[in-house]
């Protein structure tokens, strides 16, 4: 049900994505979802910006999850992903929610693009009608600092153990092997 949710947010912001200008014509809107996805998918793709044991759909997990959970806690239309925020503004800003929760979130896990992030968000707030609405922000970096907490263990900081070469074809290290085959050998809670 949650990857749904997230899915069906991403999917939202990219049907979003074109409103019909003035003149009639399908004019290109940028969506802040699809806008920070855009920006995301432009670090994964920069070389040695992603830390090579961590895989980039974690990011997008993160991000979207906080997105989803920012603009769900002033739009309160869908159930609660992870995280409920209490006290919020009726009318506080859903798109600077997002913005805000997006900025965050990828600050934390890519902080080496801070200055490119701080100046991608403060664009996308000057875009918006009600520009820098206090609310939304707030919101928005409430939801992140919480969602970043709730994925801080989960085991992707972890390192990976060197591969330990064999004396035989298709053969590793063998104590490793039964230290391993020992140590899982109880299955079930420990």
């Amino acid at each position: 049900m949650r990857a749904f949710l997230i899915t069906l947010t991403v999917s939202f912001g990219i049907l979003a994505s074109c409103v019909s200008g003035a003149d009639g014509l399908a004019a290109p809107s940028v969506d802040p979802v699809v806008q920070w996805n855009r920006i995301l998918l432009s670090i994964v793709r920069t070389p040695g910006a992603q830390p090579p044991t961590i895989h980039p759909t974690r990011s997008f997990a993160i991000m979207h999850a906080a997105i989803y959970d920012a603009v769900n806690a002033i739009d309160r239309t869908h159930a609660v992903y992870m995280v409920r925020v209490a006290g919020v503004p009726r009318g506080a800003s859903e798109d600077a929610a997002a913005v805000s929760a997006a900025h965050d979130v990828l600050v934390a896990l890519y902080p080496s693009f801070k200055n490119t992030l701080d100046a991608e968000w403060q664009q996308s707030l000057a875009q918006m009608s009600r520009r820098g609405d206090p609310g939304g922000i707030r919101i928005g970096q409430a939801v992140a600092e919480r969602i970043l907490a709730l994925r801080s263990h989960d085991g992707s900081n972890a390192q990976s153990s060197p591969y330990v070469f064999g004396d035989a074809p298709g053969i590793t290290n063998r104590r490793r092997r039964i230290s391993r085959c020992h140590r899982n050998s109880r299955i079930g809670p420990r």
